[in-house]
This record gives structure tokens, sequence and C-alpha cells, in this order.
């Protein structure tokens, strides 16, 4: 990961990829560090954290299967504590 990635708190990680998507910044080195650094703590994210992730990554065209399948397993198992803005958000 990035020298600092690993000091960011989840919200952190998720508006750092959303900003540079939301930029059209699409870095691959950036996008690379961030998606190792999320599916390392993929744990952490919430419903929001999550669906920015996953729409970051896909607004700048950035690929990555690995991340994607960890976001894919963490939201289904957090659907039960979902609410309804969380699930109009994934």
């Amino acid at each position: 990961s990035t020298p600092q990635a690993y000091a960011f708190k989840p919200q952190e990680l998720a508006n750092t990829v959303w900003a540079f998507a939301k930029a059209e910044h699409k870095s691959a080195e950036l996008f690379d560090a961030m998606a190792r650094e999320c599916v390392n703590r993929v744990d952490d994210l919430n419903p929001q954290d999550i669906a920015n992730v996953a729409w970051a990554f896909a607004t700048a065209g950035r690929s990555s299967p690995e991340l994607f399948e960890a976001l894919a397993t963490t939201a289904t198992a957090l659907t039960e504590h979902y609410n309804p803005q969380d699930l109009a958000n994934t």
C-alpha cells in the first residue's frame, strides 16, 4: 500500500477514491494502492463506504476483481443490518 494509506480511516479511504474519480483523475498507481488497502480493511467499511468505493472504481474505469469480490461479500453479509438508505446506496 502507499506509505500512508494504512493510516486512513475507512471513510477516508472511500472518500479519497471517490474524490479522485469525481475529479476524473484515474491514476492507476493510486487506485491500485487504495484497492489493496480497501481489500485489507474491507471488514471496517460501512455500507456508505462500500457504495462509495464501488462507485469510484466503476466511474474511474478501474478494474479490481479482488476488491469487487471483497466488497460484494461484505455487502452481502451486512444486508440484514442495512437501513433503506444503505440499500439505495449499494
